[in-house]
C-alpha cells in the first residue's frame, strides 16, 4: 500500500500530536506549505500491484490534498506519472484533514483566556500546548485557586478555602497542575513530589500533623485520669511529662499490654514513624528503650532512633534472644531500607549482621509479638527497671 491515504492522515496526525502547530502559531512563524514526501513505488510493485497502485492514486486525487507528480521511466512498462508528495498550503487544510478544526478552536479560545490573566503561561504552554486541552473543562476554576494561592498566605487548611463552585476535592485533585501554574508565574521549580503535605507547606496551608499514641505506664502521671493518649506532635512536643523513662516499640498489642512500670510511659513507634519524634526537646533528658522487631528494618530503625538521641538502649534485640526463639523466626519479602547501620552498638551491630547476612536464614524476621512476656518481664527485672 504505497499511496494509502490513511497513512498520509497519520502522518499529519502525528505532526499534530508533537504540538508543533501550536507552537508555530505563537511563534508566529509558519510550517506551511506542509511537505509529505511519498514513496517512489519499484517496478515490481508496479508490475504487481498496477491496478491497486492506480486505484489508490485515485482516491488521493479525490481526497483534496494537493499533490506533487513526476513522471518515472521503468524499463518494462515504461513512463508513469506519480505523485512525489502531499502539499498542505494552510493551517486551515491540515486542521480539516486531521479533523481538529473544533479542538483548535478550543485551545486558542482558552489559551487566549489564560495568557491574558497570567502571560507567564506563555512559555509554559509553548513548551507543552495539550496542557491547555487537558483541562479544559476547568480552567476559570484552576485560576481561581491560583489567584488564591499567589494573594493569600492565611494559616488555613484547604477545607476552609471559600471560592465559588469550587470544592476541597478539587483542589486536592489538581495540587500537581495548580503547583507547576504557579511555579511558572513566579518562576520557581515546581515541586518534586506531593507526599508528606509538600503542597500544604509550600502555600501555607495548614494540615494535619503526625500523632503521637503513648501510654502512662504509672498512674501516679496520669493526665486527668487518662493513661492511652493520642496527641499532635506540636502538643506531644508541649507536655514535658514528669517520667524518667521512654519506651518505644513497635507491635501495637506489646503497646497495649505492656506493663505497669514506675515514672515510664510507652510510645507506639510506627516503625519508621519514629522520626516524628525527633525534634522532642524534653525526651533528651528521659532514659529512652527501644524494643523492635529483630530483623533488618528493626536495626535500621534503631540507628535511625538513636541519630535523634545517642543515649537510646535497646532491650530485647540481642543474640540470647534471637538463639533463644529463633525457631518461632518468619521469612519477609519487604525490601530494607538501609542496610550500613552507623548508630548500632557493638553487640547490636554482631545481631545485625547475623540476621543481615542470612545466618539464621535468609530474610530473618524475629517480630517481637512472638517472645513470651515472662521472658520479657524477667529481662526488665535483670535490667531494674521492674522488680
Amino acid at each position: 500500500m504505497i499511496y494509502n491515504l490513511n497513512n498520509i492522515i497519520k502522518k499529519l496526525q502525528n505532526i499534530y500530536i508533537k504540538g508543533d502547530i501550536f507552537r508555530s502559531i505563537l511563534d508566529k512563524e509558519s510550517i506551511f506549505p506542509l511537505i509529505i514526501n511519498l514513496k517512489k513505488p519499484t517496478q515490481k510493485d508496479l508490475q504487481h500491484n498496477f491496478l491497486s497502485i492506480r486505484q489508490e492514486i485515485e482516491e488521493l486525487k479525490s481526497s483534496g490534498f494537493k499533490l506533487e507528480f513526476k513522471e518515472f521511466k521503468f524499463k518494462t512498462i515504461g513512463v508513469q506519472l506519480l505523485p512525489i508528495a502531499v502539499r498542505v498550503d494552510s493551517l486551515e487544510e491540515f486542521l480539516k484533514a486531521v479533523n481538529k478544526e473544533q479542538e483548535f478552536s478550543v485551545w486558542v479560545e482558552n489559551f487566549e483566556f489564560i495568557v491574558q490573566k497570567y502571560p507567564k503561561l506563555f512559555s509554559f504552554f509553548h513548551k507543552k500546548p495539550f496542557v491547555v486541552l487537558e483541562y479544559v473543562c476547568c480552567w476559570d476554576k484552576l485560576l481561581s485557586v491560583v489567584d488564591f494561592l499567589i494573594n493569600n498566605s492565611s494559616n488555613i487548611y484547604i477545607r476552609e478555602i471559600s471560592l465559588p463552585n469550587i470544592d476541597t476535592k478539587f483542589i486536592e485533585k489538581h495540587k500537581k497542575i495548580i503547583d507547576i501554574l504557579i511555579s511558572n508565574i513566579k518562576e520557581t521549580e515546581p515541586l518534586n513530589t506531593l507526599s508528606n503535605f509538600a503542597f500544604e507547606k509550600r502555600y501555607g496551608l495548614k494540615y494535619p500533623k503526625a500523632e503521637i499514641r503513648f501510654r502512662i505506664l504509672d498512674k501516679s502521671l496520669y493526665i486527668n485520669g487518662l493513661s492511652d493518649l493520642s496527641v499532635t506532635i506540636d502538643e506531644f512536643k508541649e507536655l514535658k511529662i514528669e517520667c524518667k523513662r521512654v519506651f518505644i516499640v513497635e507491635n501495637k498489642i506489646t503497646f497495649l499490654a505492656f506493663f505497669d512500670v514506675k515514672d515510664a510511659i510507652i510510645i507506639f513507634g510506627k516503625g519508621y514513624g519514629v522520626s516524628a519524634i525527633k525534634d522532642v526537646e524534653w525526651l533528651k533528658s528521659k532514659e529512652l528503650i527501644y524494643w523492635g522487631d529483630i530483623d533488618i528494618d528493626g536495626f535500621a530503625i534503631l540507628s535511625q532512633l538513636r541519630s535523634y538521641f545517642k543515649s537510646v538502649k535497646s532491650i530485647l534485640m540481642d543474640i540470647t534472644t534471637i538463639e533463644e526463639f529463633k525457631d518461632r523466626a518468619v521469612s519477609y519479602s519487604a525490601k530494607p531500607k538501609e542496610i550500613e547501620l552507623k548508630n548500632l552498638t557493638q553487640d547490636e551491630q554482631k545481631a545485625f549482621d547475623r540476621v543481615l547476612n542470612g545466618y539464621y536464614g535468609v530474610n530473618f524476621r524475629l517480630e517481637q509479638e512472638r517472645i513470651p512476656f515472662e521472658w520479657v518481664r524477667e529481662v526488665l527485672r535483670r535490667e531494674g527497671i521492674i522488680k
